[in-house]
């Protein structure tokens, strides 16, 4: 009998706990909604001049020693509004590490990283002002995408209409109610990319969101941020993949052993490399071709029957051939892209780690 009523007592409490806490919920939630005053749809916000100039990234400094390895050394660069910044580095370059000092994950050894002049930690709306992801989304596997993004639009005070309204901008509405333990590794990513958005925030913070995705979810990814940049937003994008930031980004910041090695536009960096585009040539006269050439070009040997010739262009090529009956089979001249400036900026300086 006392074991009944100790059964009895337990229970009832916990159904006045629970009771209290169902009705105080929609009160809490109608608060948040009222304080967070979101402008859907998510492509419609009109981005202020306050928000634009709350969205330049100023690295100044930044240094982050693990005992012997110094991860990021004297890092300096500015990211600005508007624009797509592809933020490049050889393997153990230290551009995670930067991004999670940025992103206040990291503490650094020296130096400082703010957003619209403020660290990270000190922001007052950081799901507002600032999105990452840093890695795949990790979410519970039993748990559903859409729950997953519930539960971070309760922690940073969004309504929960949002996370289905970042689900339907990432492409995952119809698989928002699937469990997470059966997303493949793109869709991870697309549910990565919703969590960083339920904020509508100013700038995004995103390092290989391209990994995983199919060439269908690479040319979406590559819409969004455009878009994103294209109304205002600052938009910094860490990648391997250095053919699809050639199509995407506006601006270039490429480090190597945790220093900074170049910065600028897309045309800018690549401009920049020693060759400003050589023009390969087929021909069975190449030591006569190499003579009838003027003291301004440079041949270097590429192959049986063909070489690459700098300093001249294609015209002035064909024109010495043509006064020196030599037979041209093929002129093709070729510009440097952004792999070429890559390697030539980075070489020797990558670093396993």
């Amino acid at each position: 009998m006392v074991i009944l009523l100790a059964v009895l007592v337990v229970g009832g409490l916990v159904w006045l706990v629970q009771s209290r806490s169902g009705r105080d919920a929609p009160a809490r939630q109608a608060g948040a909604d009222a304080a967070w005053v979101p402008t859907r749809p998510f492509e419609g916000r009109t981005i202020s001049e306050a928000d634009i100039a709350g969205g330049r990234i100023v690295v100044s400094g930044l240094t982050k020693h693990y005992q012997d390895v110094k991860a990021v050394d004297d890092l300096s660069f500015a990211v600005e509004p508007g624009r797509v910044t592809g933020f490049l580095g050889p393997n153990g370059a230290g551009k995670t590490t930067t991004l999670r000092m940025l992103l206040g994950l990291v503490a650094p050894t020296a130096g400082i990283a703010t957003i619209g002049g403020v660290r990270y930690a000190d922001l007052d709306e950081p799901a507002r002002r600032a999105g990452g992801v840093l890695e795949a989304s990790a979410a519970h596997k039993g748990r559903t995408g859409r729950d997953h993004l519930r539960i971070i639009c309760r922690a940073t005070g969004a309504p929960l209409a949002r996370a289905d309204e970042v689900l339907e901008v990432v492409g995952l509405a119809a698989a928002g109610r699937r469990k997470f333990g059966g997303y493949s590794l793109g869709m991870r990513q697309r549910l990565g990319v919703a969590a960083a958005l339920i904020g509508d925030p100013q700038v995004l913070v995103l390092d290989e969101p391209a990994n995983g995705l199919d060439p269908d979810g690479i040319r979406w990814m590559r819409d969004l941020l455009r878009a994103l940049a294209a109304g205002g937003r600052t938009v910094l994008v860490s990648s391997h993949q250095l053919a699809e930031v050639e199509q995407l980004a506006d601006d270039l910041i490429i480090i190597a052993a945790g220093r900074l090695v170049a910065q600028g536009s897309l045309a800018s960096v690549v401009g920049s490399i020693s060759h400003g585009g050589r023009t390969l040539v087929r021909t069975p006269d190449v030591a006569k071709l190499t003579a009838a050439l003027d003291g301004d070009a440079v041949v270097t040997p590429a192959g049986t029957d063909e070489v690459y010739v700098t300093g001249v262009d294609a015209a002035a090529i064909g024109d010495a051939a043509r006064r020196a009956g030599i037979a041209i089979h093929q002129l093709v001249t070729q510009r440097p892209d952004l792999e070429d400036a890559f390697l030539e900026l980075t070489k020797g300086k990558a670093a396993i780690r």
